[in-house]
């Protein structure tokens, strides 16, 4: 058995190998120029009618002319194809006016290619014409062609030139404009042809000399001539030097390649030629078909332009008849025989277009007043859109055949709901409402004026369809710019064939290569390397900055003021310097103060780590400088960062007489903060507002990290660990004592409806100071339980202190989050931490006598709202909540991005029931929080983080033989509780406080443990 699967092995991967390149062309051949997306709003609206035929109606006489318009009517085309050519004896205005009055009354539409016998030459007596032209028509025509087939020297004149064709469009165009604004001129319909000059020039290739010309500017649309030649319509062959109709896709190409996506590319002429009916065949010019492979061939054409290519304009067929001349070549296009009598291929082309007209709209981009909408009678239309109507019927139908529908939408900061249905059923990429509605808010979520489009359904059975919207509100503001259609081909059977031929492809190759022992040897030295340069890169993340910093810790070549002397003097000095380059209104004073900071920095990093510690919760009051605004947080983290950077620049080859008890190992702590800083990162690519996501990854993602890493890299012993855990607990008590007095002063609160006064002390809201000072309690709680015997008197007495004034302002903060549940969970788990059993019967009482006092400040704590699932803060989290796993649901694998969840909250998710608070920039959940933000992998490295942080809690506090070091880790841990338990109704980490709060939570512990270890090995 083994031998038959050795042999078929290598058959099987040059078979699946071979299948798969097959497969993969098939997929790229079918979808070129099919757009599998929804076209894009700035690409131009596609006619109702795509169908045309060109005429040449100057030769027949009056009554012939109104039968032959009659006739075309009849037959469903919506557009003719006329030129007017001025000639050295005049122009017959006369004619002119009959054919253009007579296709109006019979609801065609004109294409008017104005040309003239000496085109090339430019002459003033065309401009004039053109002039006259638009003057006189511009209330009926609206297209506009200048000249034909300007690419080859029989209809130039002479040698073709893109820069004498651009040079007439700039001439015609402004005039033409300014006569007609509604006007769409077109280029001459370029002649298919595959030669390089200098008498003729292939269409792709002059198409590609006008947009370097500089043309784009003056004209509307491209035309090209598509004939079939001898090939189907289906032939999709695309080569410059094959003549099919697939070349219409090449020439789309080439106007991408020139970033021209919003024009449309019209066909002014095309179709395939057959002989039968022309008295001077030109089979060596037009190619050869059967009457019927005639017929066959142009349905499909139509089809194919209708339905694949949102870019196509209007298809004109060649031709209704070429002339009142028999020997005319051209015969062998006409749809109707030299007697006058329609061919069989006339018959097929009206039951087409009939059948269609019942269908809808097709693939492209439809202006609201499209015959395929249908408006109630109190709506508005202008150029900007369909307004909706204040009173009376706010309902539309749109008809469209496709697989997906969005609603070109004018958005901003107005209030307006859109109610759709597909088919009767909710449309499968909005949000629901409780009543399984699905919904559109039309309020930008940014704010700021645009128009958009709103992916309403995808993947719906290719057909008919039909989008209802109802719309409540958004008067006046023009809401309703048009519609954008997709049609995504039928192609699962190509893409399941292809992944299974990959898959097969690799699974023989990877047999083959596991069961050749050269092969497998080479792969697991290959391996091996790269697992070494992964560790190594890996660990060049976390430790490079340790080995810059490490290498000079305590270089006897310092000042020796700052290393053997009483630590006050750069506690001092360093203290001074901050609050000098903060204070003071000078620019070159805060410069010096910097300065100064980095050196001391450079001289005591734990002592940089501690002043992080302590601004923190101050990162709403920057410090201006250079007309910009930056954070004390951010500018003292940059600075520890360089100053450990600018360490080992300068001290790289001395070498400490101090023996380092610090090892750095990559931990299982700091491969998930990796993680999490690479998913983070990895979020912005799908952020829709990127310049927030930004902001958001430097300040509450790379920052805290970078805290997070100096901390774990920086040397630590127990005096400088302590230090600081007692800095942020300075830093909350001055929260607190500021928040305390503003509350007896009555200045920078908040009052509740209710008339409850709030404290927001340095925040912009109260509950971020049951968020912050939630996460410090419990830790000056722990350290104030410590025995006397480890920390003196007045030391307990401020913890205490600290403790007890924080919790005043918990309590004044009226934050229902911390006080019923961060706080409570916080404090038990310190009790139970610390005296185990023992505290269950004081827990219980205590809880009573809460529960007590909950009920007796009810009203203060606004209890009586919890319950209310009308309105309220307990009816808007419910209903936010809500949306937010709408928002997951659509987002799972890789969330909306960092900062982005204001945006797709206001823009598209927020509850019609909860408009009236739309600015909700969290989902108050730490598990939504982190899944909305970052997907799936996101709360998935979170997850492991405080997984893997409880596990070294729980062994450090069964293992330590330090009290302090006991205390620290309870504190911590309980401040982690917090984060978990307020968290479930409030934000988590996604504030700078809190975010710089859980690294530093993290790296604190870690850095217990290995000092903790370092200490008992030099004991032992």
């Amino acid at each position: 058995m083994r031998k038959i699967t050795t042999i078929l092995a290598p058959i099987i991967s040059i078979c699946t190998l071979t299948i798969s390149i097959v497969l993969f062309i098939q997929y790229n051949t079918l979808t070129r120029g099919h757009n599998t997306k929804l076209p894009h709003q700035d690409m131009d609206i596609r006619p109702d009618n795509l169908f045309g035929i060109n005429v040449k109606l100057q030769d027949y006489s009056d009554e012939q002319i109104n039968e032959i318009l009659r006739d075309i009517n009849e037959l469903g085309f919506g557009w003719i194809r006329q030129s007017f050519e001025l000639t050295p004896s005049g122009f017959n205005w006369q004619i002119s006016d009959h054919i253009i009055r007579t296709a109006y009354e019979n609801n065609i539409n004109v294409i008017a290619v104005l040309t003239d016998t000496q085109l090339a030459d430019q002459n003033p007596q065309f401009i004039q014409f053109v002039n006259n032209f638009t003057a006189r028509y511009s209330s009926i025509v609206d297209v506009y062609q200048i000249g034909d087939e300007p690419n080859l020297q029989s209809s130039w004149g002479r040698n073709p030139s893109a820069i004498e064709y651009t040079n007439l469009l700039t001439n015609v165009y402004p005039i033409i404009h300014q006569l007609d604004s509604d006007a769409v001129v077109l280029t001459a319909g370029l002649a298919p042809n595959t030669e390089t000059g200098p008498e003729n020039i292939s269409d792709i290739h002059y198409l590609r000399q006008l947009y370097d010309a500089g043309a784009s500017d003056y004209f509307d649309a491209v035309a090209g001539k598509p004939y079939g030649f001898n090939f189907s319509p289906n032939d999709r062959r695309y080569n410059h030097n094959i003549l099919n109709f697939s070349r219409h896709v090449l020439l789309r190409e080439e106007m991408e390649k020139a970033n021209d996506t919003h024009s449309l590319l019209w066909a002014t002429q095309f179709g395939w030629y057959n002989s039968s009916e022309s008295k001077s065949p030109l089979n060596h010019t037009w190619g050869q078909v059967t009457e019927n492979e005639q017929s066959t061939y142009t349905i499909e054409a139509f089809k194919r332009a209708r339905n694949e290519w949102p870019w196509s304009g209007v298809m004109v067929l060649e031709n209704y008849s070429p002339s009142t001349n028999l020997n005319d070549p051209r015969w062998g296009f006409a749809i109707t025989t030299q007697n006058g009598n329609q061919k069989p291929i006339a018959s097929d082309i009206k039951h087409y277009l009939s059948s269609i007209q019942l269908l809808g709209a097709p693939h492209g981009i439809h202006a609201p007043n499209s015959i395929f909408a249908k408006f109630g009678k109190n709506w508005k239309f202008s150029d900007l859109g369909a307004d909706i109507p204040q009173f009376g019927n706010t309902s539309l139908n749109f008809t469209f055949e496709g697989t997906d529908v969005g609603i070109i939408v004018r958005r901003g900061d107005y209030r307006a709901t859109l109610y759709v249905e597909i088919d009767s059923k909710p449309a499968n990429m909005l949000p629901l409402t409780a009543n399984g509605e699905s919904y559109q808010i039309l309020t930008s979520p940014d704010l700021a004026n645009r128009v958009e489009i709103i992916h309403v359904a995808t993947n719906l059975e290719m057909g008919k369809h039909v989008v209802s919207i109802r719309a409540e509100r958004g008067w006046n503001q023009w809401a309703i710019v048009g519609f954008s259609i997709g049609n995504k081909p039928d192609i699962s059977t190509v893409i399941i064939a292809l992944v299974t031929s990959v898959l097969l492809f690799v699974i023989s190759l990877t047999y083959i290569a596991l069961n050749n022992v050269l092969i497998r040897k080479y792969i697991n030295q290959s391996i091996s390397y790269l697992n070494n340069r992964a560790h190594l890169l890996t660990t060049i993340c976390f430790g490079l900055l340790f080995w810059m910093s490490a290498g000079i810790t305590w270089g006897q070549k310092l000042p020796q003021l700052f290393y053997k002397q009483n630590e006050l003097i750069p506690i001092a000095i360093t203290t001074i310097s901050a609050l000098t380059y903060y204070a003071s209104p000078w620019l070159i004073i805060s410069l010096t103060s910097l300065l100064t900071l980095l050196i001391l920095f450079m001289i005591r990093p734990s002592i940089a780590l501690a002043m992080i510690a302590l601004v923190i919760p101050f990162y709403l009051y920057p410090k201006a400088m250079f007309e910009r605004v930056f954070s004390t947080t951010e500018v003292f983290t940059l600075l520890a960062l360089a100053s450990t950077i600018a360490r080992q620049i300068l001290f790289a080859n001395k070498k400490s007489t101090e023996i380092s008890y610090f090892r750095f190992k990559l931990s299982n702590l700091d491969k998930g903060v990796l993680i999490f800083g690479i998913i983070s990162s990895a979020s912005i690519f799908g952020a829709s507002e990127v310049k927030v996501a930004l902001t958001e990854l430097r300040v509450i993602i790379i920052e805290p990290i970078l805290f997070y890493i100096l901390i774990r890299i920086t040397p630590l012993n127990k005096k400088e660990l302590i230090r600081i855990s007692d800095y942020f607990i300075v830093g909350a008590l001055l929260v607190a004592v500021i928040g305390v007095y503003q509350y007896i002063l009555g200045v920078n609160l908040i009052a509740t409806d209710d008339g409850i006064l709030r404290m927001r002390s340095v925040f912009g809201s109260p509950n971020n100071v049951g968020l912050f000072l939630g996460r410090a309690l419990p830790i000056s709680m722990a350290m104030a339980i410590v025995p006397s015997s480890y920390f003196s008197r007045m030391r307990r007495t401020f913890y205490a202190f600290a403790f007890l004034l924080m919790l005043t302002a918990i309590l004044l903060s009226f934050s229902r989050g911390a006080i019923l549940l961060g706080v409570p969970f916080a404090v038990i788990s310190v009790a139970i931490y610390f005296y185990g059993k023992k505290s269950y019967v004081p827990i219980f009482i205590i809880s009573i006598l809460g529960l007590i006092l909950v009920y007796i400040f009810s009203p203060q704590l606004r209890m009586n709202t919890i319950n209310n699932q009308t309105f309220g803060p307990t009816f808007f989290r419910i209903n936010l909540w809500k949306s937010t796993i709408s928002m997951i649901a659509d987002n799972l694998w890789t969330g909306v991005g960092l900062d982005n969840f204001l945006y797709a909250y206001r823009g598209k998710y927020i509850l019609p029931v909860a408009w009236q608070d739309p600015n909700m920039s969290h989902a108050h959940n730490f598990v939504l929080d982190f899944l909305s933000r970052l997907g799936i992998f996101g709360l998935a490295s979170i997850i492991w983080i405080i997984y893997t942080f409880f596990k070294h809690v729980s062994i450090k506090i069964k293992t330590t033989n330090d009290p302090i070091y006991r205390a620290i880790t309870i504190g911590f841990a309980s401040s982690m509780i917090n984060f978990m338990t307020h968290g479930l109704v409030d934000a988590s980490y996604w504030f700078v406080d809190l975010a710089y709060t859980f690294m530093m939570t993290l790296a604190i512990i870690q850095c217990i443990e290995n000092t903790d270890i370092s200490v008992n090995d030099k004991s032992n």
